[in-house]
Parts: C-alpha cells; structure tokens; sequence
C-alpha cells in the first residue's frame, strides 16, 4: 500500500504519540483498527522512515526485544543449588504430576522483580493464569517472611473464597525468598489454601507467562536505575504502573487487554482488584514509559 502524503500524516498523527508512551505496534493497531493497516505494514512503514520527516518517527521508537535466557557460557557461571527440605514434593515434575491429576486447577505464578539486592525495592509479583492479570505488592525487603506475608497480603485483597478460587497452585521459583512453602501454603486457621511448586534451576520458561509481563514491567521500570528516583516509592505507584500494563491490548486475547477479559470471565477477581486501586485506563492513555511515575 503506497501512502499520499495526507493519509502519512494522518497515520502519523495517530501513532507517533502512543510510540512515545511505550506502546507496540500490535498494541496501537488493536485499539485503533479504523487505521486498516497490517501490524507488518506498520513495522514495514516505520523501518522505511515513512513518517520521518512528518512526525519524526524512526526505528529506534519501537521497543527492544528483551533477551530472557542466558547464554549457555553464561549459565554455566551459576552453580546448581541443592535441593532442600522445602523441595520434596514441590518439584516442577511433581507440578506437572498435580497438574495431570487436577486439570481444572487455577495457577497463579510467583517471582520477585528488584534492582538493588540490598536496598530495593523489592516487587513481588503475581500472574493468574489464565485470566493474564498482573498484580504486584510492594515489599521492602526480599526475605522468605517478606514473600509469605504477601500472601498472606494477597488472600486478604481478595478474601478467602476468591483467594481458593484462583490461587488453587503457587509456581515460583528456587530464590531464598520462596523457602517457606509450607507457610505460603497454610493459612492462619492452620488449613490448606494452596499448593506451591518450583521451577527447575535456570529454568524461568516453566513461568514464561510471568517472564513476558517481566518484559512489560522492565520499560517502566527499567534495570540498573534506582526506582524511587523515578517514582516508585509504594504501593499506590505500583498500582499505577500494575494498571497500564494490564490495560494494553494483548494478541493472545484478540486485541483485549487482560482487564477487559477479567471484568467479563472473571469478575470476582476484577472487582477485587478494582477496590484494591487497580484501575482500566483508556487505549490512548496508556504509558509503557518511565516517565509514567513522573507524570502521576
């Protein structure tokens, strides 16, 4: 498709704002399909400078593939570590084994996204399958006792029956912080609320769904910078940062955004989170930037 001069700058009009605020192609094209072009025809348009001298738009405005698996020379640098107590039962061929025998089970995946070891913070996070909600609770320290009282923090957001609904399987991985399985698993009346298992060592795949949304919580809050010079200072700003992402389109679900397809399929856990201030914001609005904290 060649461009008139009027329908370049009509188009880049509307894109070359929401490039700015961090959005894929893919995400523009699913909030805006009057524009009727292809995902591939815009990376097309932006790769052969058709909006350069219109709106300034180069290649260098589309986000960077973010490379999650470490080469096989850099593995080899991380010594295995042995398995514990806390393990025996836990294993991710005992995860699969579970899975096989309850394959109704909900799965919620659990990591841990910092900076700074020492000083954070420290933002635990959270992905229930299959609805793609994110959530995240800020902590400010990365210890096994920090971990289960998210949890426990969690179960309270949600409350007990939603919390059993949706939390049926915890899949993390081996850090430190994640040893006190059996406390994660208990709740305070002494029963059991969930099941937690372990990913394999250098194994983070097995929690891929979690790893992709990693990649979106990376543009704004990026590796190597000190997150609270940018705005990250508790947990409303992170419910912020929780929010935009969880409003941008996603391809797996047709062009809706994990928030859409919760409030329709899921809309226990929606309105909870909803009252916890996680909120839906407007296609053109959304902000996969640093800059987001800075404008709150």
């Amino acid at each position: 498709m060649n461009l008139t001069a009027k329908q370049a700058k009509d188009l880049a009009n509307t894109i070359a704002p929401l490039l700015k605020q961090g959005l894929s192609p893919y995400q523009i094209l699913a909030s805006h399909p009057e524009l009727g072009i292809s995902e591939k025809t815009l990376y097309n348009y932006i790769e052969g400078e058709v909006f350069h001298e219109i709106a300034g738009i180069t290649v260098l405005d589309l986000r960077r593939q973010v490379s999650r698996k470490p080469s096989k020379k850099k593995s080899k640098k991380f010594k295995k570590r042995a398995d514990n107590k806390h393990l025996i039962g836990r294993t991710y061929n005992d995860y699969k084994i579970y899975i096989d025998d309850n394959p109704n089970a909900l799965i919620t995946q659990m990591d841990t996204v910092y900076n700074y070891e020492t000083t954070g913070p420290f933002i635990q996070t959270f992905k229930f399958i299959p609805s793609g909600i994110l959530f995240a609770l800020y902590q400010t320290e990365k210890t096994s006792s920090a971990m289960k009282d998210g949890v426990n923090t969690l179960e309270t957001i949600l409350g007990k029956d939603v919390f059993r609904k949706y939390v049926n399987v915890l899949l993390t991985d081996r850090g430190s912080e994640f040893y006190a399985a059996k406390d994660m698993e208990t709740d305070m009346d002494g029963s059991t609320r969930t099941r937690v298992f372990y990913c394999d060592p250098m194994q983070s795949g097995q929690k891929g769904s979690l790893e992709n949304n990693h990649i979106q919580l990376r543009y704004i809050l990026p590796k190597q910078t000190d997150l609270r010079s940018i705005g990250l200072t508790d947990q409303h700003s992170l419910n912020l940062v929780i929010s935009h992402i969880n409003s941008a389109p996603v391809e797996k679900f047709g062009g809706k955004s994990p928030l859409e397809v919760a409030s329709f399929m899921y809309h226990d856990l929606y309105e909870k989170l909803m009252i916890f201030g996680i909120r839906e914001i407007e296609k053109d609005r959304i902000i996969l930037k640093p800059y987001l904290l800075k404008n709150r």
